[in-house]
């Protein structure tokens, strides 16, 4: 092969290789149709880098979750909104030292048992036996009495469902407020003659809106309707979402007291 075949040959080499040259540093293979490429990455010792989605179910196993992997890169995202919450520990560092952001730990602050049966029949309507029976089944969740509730307590409370029970079959007659910050029905059976039982028009609950979480009071309007005898009650949380907003909030000041300043908290989601 003479000197000029030789240089047009490496001439048409580099013509071809020009055109499957990408201009960035990040690794590249050409790979022909038929064919892939395998990572072995399984059969080191141990992975390049963590690949871990961690879901937990308590903020303070968060916090522990976050301590034992956290490094400079680590950051948190709180989401009020969708009351979430999502530790990346291994996000982007700075702007010249980014990384995969594949290593995170979520907590999606579930709700309790306890705040889904409220918030589940919150404002649903049923006759006074269902009502009754509904408040006997969640008694446990009355306000204890102090300063900032007056009462009825859950054992005041559970005498006065009891009494509603006994008037499965009676023709509700009228309806008084009383002083006292109860409701007064009037009613009559064909057997027994007339009668009065008594409800209150507010209660308060002492529930931890979120699994594991700390209680907190919220109030609820008991709410009722009279019509040709029939009696109708349903109960109204007053602002609910109130309630979930500060105990996130809380859960959030808590990780940073926690977590101290060099682990920086964004209000977002990723």
């Amino acid at each position: 092969m003479s000197q000029i075949e030789g240089s047009a040959v490496h001439d048409i080499r580099d013509l071809v290789a020009a055109t499957l040259k990408t201009n960035t540093d990040i690794p590249s293979v050409v790979v022909p149709d038929g064919f892939d490429i395998k990572s072995h990455e399984s059969l080191q010792i141990a992975p390049s880098r963590i690949r871990q989605n961690t879901n937990l179910i308590s903020p303070g196993s968060l916090i522990a979750y976050i301590q034992r992997f956290r490094d400079a890169r680590s950051v948190v995202f709180a989401d009020k909104t969708k009351t979430r919450i999502v530790a990346v520990l291994d996000f982007h560092q700075d702007a010249d030292n980014p990384h995969w952001g594949m290593h995170k730990a979520v907590y999606d602050c579930p709700f309790s048992d306890d705040w889904k049966a409220w918030v589940g029949s919150d404002g649903n309507k049923m006759n006074q036996i269902d009502f009754a029976e509904f408040l006997e089944n969640n008694i446990q969740n009355i306000a204890p009495i102090s300063d900032n509730y007056k009462g009825p307590s859950g054992t005041d409370l559970l005498e006065m469902v009891l009494a509603f029970q006994e008037t499965r079959k009676v023709e509700f007659k009228s309806v008084k407020r009383l002083q006292d910050g109860t409701c007064q029905f009037q009613y009559s059976d064909d057997k027994s003659g007339s009668g009065n039982t008594k409800i209150p028009e507010k209660i308060s609950l002492a529930i931890a809106p979120f699994h594991n979480g700390a209680p907190y009071q919220i109030d609820a309007r008991i709410r009722y309707r009279l019509r040709d005898g029939q009696l109708v009650l349903w109960y109204e949380l007053i602002e609910p979402k109130k309630i979930i907003e500060h105990a996130f909030q809380e859960i959030v000041a808590d990780m940073e007291n926690q977590l101290g300043d060099e682990l920086p908290i964004y209000e977002g989601s990723i």
